[in-house]
């Protein structure tokens, strides 16, 4: 039984065995596999392999499949960002996207359906290498704002991959269930209220969940679609190509592999910036045979991210007021997500709640492994112990 968690950025195979849940390790022995596809002369690179790949060949590396899935090519937010993408998008004559790419030689082109089998059937082959079985049936964690339209999507990607997904299950609701499911202090009679707060690469979901001994209740949810880690990457990004323009004369927005240099090298200066007050940037040969170095203090950064953080606030307060609660009958708030290590998210959801928000749970994990409970609970062949998913009448159909 496996759960899927397809990540913007990354993703996350998990398996229930009869002792438990694990997330399985990648060729590399890593727990994330990047979801990157990367066409070369012979042949084509995926996860692990696709990311070496796509520095050297960044105009046919295509990462962030999941915006592009299921979008019709004139929505304003896939063409926001078409902007930043290193590989070239057009509208097919369905009015969808179509990515091409140079594969073996000569122009192709893919739709983002096709790509997202390619990366699914590269996850089935890992959770097959380590069950030493074929796997079929799964359950493929989404977001819980897909249409209907993305939700097919990902149900033809996974169709061509050769996997039965038993459920799409919203990525919130399996936070939920992994987090409630081995809780043996729970309340028979008082409803324990729990805020979840998934800050992703490109999106944020906020559920409030009402938990009882042997029961969890989604009571509200709220988003935001285009708002996560890359963001403030973005934003860095940003700030040192205009730094470098002035100061080194040069500008890498004309070159597709500087502006992918840059873009690496400003989401590991986020991350370091998360754990320190400041952080150097330095960068070997970034174009025009020219080194760069640039600096920068958390204060600088949080300015210039302002118009990011303005949006945090937002989908806490839609998911409190669907909820009906106040902060005071919110018990705890979890976050999960790898953007939710940004510490002003932090102090803008511990200001909101009025209480510091727990990690109990591993932040990238906790989706894989719902999704693979789930799957266990949908199966004959495990017995779970007996846990109720209910969900509000307005999501019932979207499970």
């Amino acid at each position: 039984m496996v759960g899927f968690d397809l990540g913007n950025e990354s993703c996350i195979v998990a398996v229930a065995r009869q002792r438990g849940i694990d997330v399985v390790l990648n060729e590399e022995s890593k727990r994330e596999t990047p979801a990157i596809v990367c066409f070369g002369d012979k042949q084509r690179f995926i996860g692990t392999a696709g990311a070496a790949s796509s520095t050297m060949n960044p105009k046919n590396s295509i990462s962030q499949i999941k915006r592009l899935l299921g979008r019709k090519f004139s929505d304003p937010e896939l063409q926001n960002d078409l902007a930043s993408f290193p590989f070239r998008v057009t509208e097919g004559p369905d009015g969808f996207p179509l990515v091409h790419v140079r594969f073996l030689g000569e122009e192709r082109t893919f739709t983002p359906t096709q790509l997202l089998a390619m990366v699914l059937s590269n996850l089935k082959g890992i959770a097959e290498g380590n069950l030493k079985a074929a796997v079929v049936d799964c359950c493929i964690g989404i977001p819980v704002y897909f249409s209907d339209l993305q939700r097919r999507a990902v149900l033809d990607a996974a169709t061509i991959a050769g996997l039965r997904p038993l459920r799409l299950f919203h990525e919130t609701t399996a936070t939920a269930l992994a987090y409630g499911i081995y809780k043996t202090d729970l309340p028979e009679h008082d409803q324990l209220n729990v805020a979840f707060v998934d800050v992703g690469h490109a999106s944020m979901q906020v559920s409030i969940v009402g938990y009882k001994k042997g029961q969890l209740k989604m009571l509200s949810h709220a988003y935001d679609r285009s708002l996560g880690g890359r963001d403030f990457d973005e934003a860095l990004f940003k700030h040192f190509a205009a730094k470098f323009k002035e100061e080194y004369k040069i500008d890498v927005y004309q070159n597709a592999r500087a502006c992918l240099r840059l873009r690496v090298a400003c989401e590991k200066l986020k991350k370091m910036l998360s754990a320190n007050p400041e952080a150097p940037l330095n960068i070997e040969c970034l174009m025009d045979e020219k080194d760069v170095r640039g600096f920068i203090k958390r204060e600088e950064f949080e300015q210039i991210s302002a118009p990011v953080l303005e949006r945090v606030k937002g989908p806490l307060e839609k998911a409190l007021a669907e909820a009906g609660l106040t902060t005071d009958s919110v018990h705890f708030v979890e976050v999960v997500g790898s953007g939710s290590r940004v510490p002003a998210i932090i102090k803008i959801i511990t200001e909101f709640f009025g209480k510091e928000p727990r990690r109990t749970m591993n932040a990238s994990e906790c989706v894989a492994r719902g999704c693979a409970l789930q799957c266990a609970i949908l199966s004959p062949t495990f017995k779970v112990r007996e846990f109720q998913v209910i969900l509000i009448s307005s999501f019932a159909h979207l499970v």
